[in-house]
Parts: structure tokens; C-alpha cells; sequence
């Protein structure tokens, strides 16, 4: 302590940038962000969803349901829901309700195919599934849905080349 009790600050490189500390300041208070919150009203305001914050959910989404990745090439489940078969809807549902934890789903609400899995929508699906339970399975599926619609319309892109008919083909020359 006596080392910097005896340093003379108005040479130094910082001053003017820090002011020095006398022992009879006082504290201040840190704003913690509650103190603009009021505890009695019944508003209860959430911070709104951002593109960022969007983003960021649906990569933890898609990462939590890539395990199923490997559970359709093991059983040659094809990557697009509408094309599964009663039983690979089946399978699907058993890898779901094991991976997380999901209780009281009721595989025989469910005894259809992929094609009619898929043409529920989401009301309908959900009054099939107890609560929350429907929400994460129905969070999945639309998951699968959307990866595969992407994929085909990637496909579709990488291949338009092929059918496409080039520049130097005018009608004449068809004909």
C-alpha cells in the first residue's frame, strides 16, 4: 500500500484518464435492470424475438434433432416425412418419445403414413399428442419437412443445367 500512497499520478501516461480514489468516496450503485420492473403489474413483457435470436434457436433445434440422422440410415427411413410408411412413422415416434423423455404418446393416434402424417397440420396433429409433448414432435417433423422441400429445391437448382436448353438452340433448328 505505502508504494502507491507515494506515486505522483500528474506525470503519469493515464492521468486525466482515471480519476484517483479518495478514501471518503462512496460507491456507486450498479443498475441491475430490475429497478425499472414493476413486480405488482400483470404485464409481463418478454424480450422480442430477433432474426439473431431466430437463428440461433433453430440451429440448437436442429441440432438437438440430428440424432434421428442416424437412426434413418440405420433403418433406411427416407430423409422426406411424406414418403415414410406407417411403420417408419412408427419408428420415428419411438426414437422421438426415447430421446426426450416424452411420456403418454398414444402410437395408435398415429397409425398412418407419412403422407397423412404430414397433411394433419398442426392443430390437428397436436390434438393427437398430449400437450407439449405434440409441440416437440410437431417442431420436429416441420423441421424434417422444410430440410427436405430445401433439398429438393437444391437439387432441382444443380440439375436445371441439364435440361436446360442452350443458348445457341433457336426454334428454327428444333423444327
Amino acid at each position: 500500500q505505502p508504494a502507491f500512497d507515494t506515486f505522483d499520478n500528474s506525470n503519469s501516461l493515464f492521468a486525466g484518464y482515471f480519476c484517483s480514489l479518495n478514501e471518503d468516496q462512496t460507491l456507486q450503485e450498479v443498475p441491475t435492470g430490475f429497478d425499472s420492473t414493476s413486480y405488482e403489474s400483470n404485464n409481463c413483457e418478454l424480450p422480442l424475438l430477433t432474426p439473431c435470436s431466430k437463428a440461433v434457436m433453430s440451429q440448437a433445434l436442429k441440432d438437438t434433432f440430428s440424432g434421428f440422422t442416424k437412426e434413418q440410415c440405420r433403418l433406411g427411413i427416407p430423409n422426406n416425412p411424406w414418403l415414410w410408411t406407417e411403420q417408419q412413422v412408427c419408428q420415428w415416434l419411438s426414437w422421438a418419445t426415447n430421446e426426450f423423455s416424452l411420456a403418454n404418446v398414444n402410437f395408435h393416434q398415429f397409425l398412418m403414413s407419412g403422407q397423412d402424417l404430414c397433411n394433419l397440420g398442426k392443430e390437428r396433429f397436436l390434438e393427437l399428442a398430449p400437450d407439449y409433448v405434440g409441440d416437440i414432435l410437431w417442431e420436429h417433423l416441420e423441421q424434417m419437412i422444410k430440410d427436405s422441400q430445401e433439398k429438393t429445391q437444391d437439387q432441382y437448382v444443380e440439375n436445371s443445367h441439364l435440361t436446360s436448353v442452350p443458348h445457341w438452340v433457336n426454334n428454327n433448328s428444333l423444327s
